[in-house]
């Protein structure tokens, strides 16, 4: 028999020209941060920083598929996924939002890897028109030299930044909440699948190191 093959898409959008997909990406904090629920850097016992995402792909294949089609990835935060549904569930006119986040090890050259992305709602074009699909989703990948911050974050060396390739499409306003909602779903049953047992656990640790403490204060 054939082995399965387990996908991680969430949730999909495809044109006959361009394609979206959200993917599981979520990692869970570890037991001395667990009230995080969702990992955000913190270290695990293996020494690695993990942060807990959803996988953003976009595919733009008009010119072809195979090596012709241009593939962009980033990756967005699940509390995004909340904030965009909330926002199209009350069909705001405008919406903006854009990030860019560099990250990983720099290559032979200096470089890190960026990722920018940004999703935009407009009802209207620049003749005041109602835009039939509204919403604009973008990912630009690029590289760039990773500078430390004063606060110890990381930003882009000012004047480094060299432009990979890009993918945008458009959507309508039933397909994006499609989407939002979907992701939004998925995150919320993660939650609800693996939070439980992390809590459980932790406050387990918590309950054994009070019994400890309340031992010591006994008197001998």
């Amino acid at each position: 028999m054939e082995e399965m093959r387990i996908q991680k898409q969430i949730s999909i959008y495809m044109t006959n020209k361009k394609l979206c997909e959200f993917n599981d990406k979520l990692k869970l904090a570890p037991v001395d941060y667990y009230a995080h629920l969702h990992a955000q850097g913190e270290k695990q016992g293996d020494g690695s920083r993990q942060r807990s995402c959803i996988g953003v792909v976009l595919q733009d294949y008009s010119k072809g598929t195979g090596n012709n089609t241009i593939r962009v990835t980033a990756n967005l935060s699940p509390e995004f996924f909340a904030y965009a549904l909330s926002r199209v569930s009350i069909g705001v006119e405008q919406f903006d939002f854009s990030e860019e986040k560099i990250f990983g090890e720099p290559d032979a050259k200096g470089l890190s890897m960026v990722t920018k992305v940004t999703v935009k709602r407009a009802a209207f074009d620049s003749n005041g028109n109602p835009r039939n699909y509204p919403w604009f989703i973008q990912v630009e990948n690029g590289k760039a030299v990773k500078e430390k911050t004063a606060l110890g974050g990381v930003h882009m060396k000012k004047g480094s930044y060299q432009k990979g390739q890009t993918v945008f499409l458009n959507i309508n306003d039933y397909d994006f909440f499609r989407l939002m909602q979907q992701t939004s779903r998925y995150i919320e049953t993660w939650e609800l699948t693996y939070g439980p047992k992390l809590i459980r656990e932790a406050q387990q640790i918590i309950a054994a190191q009070q019994r400890a403490a309340a031992d010591e204060d006994l008197p001998a």
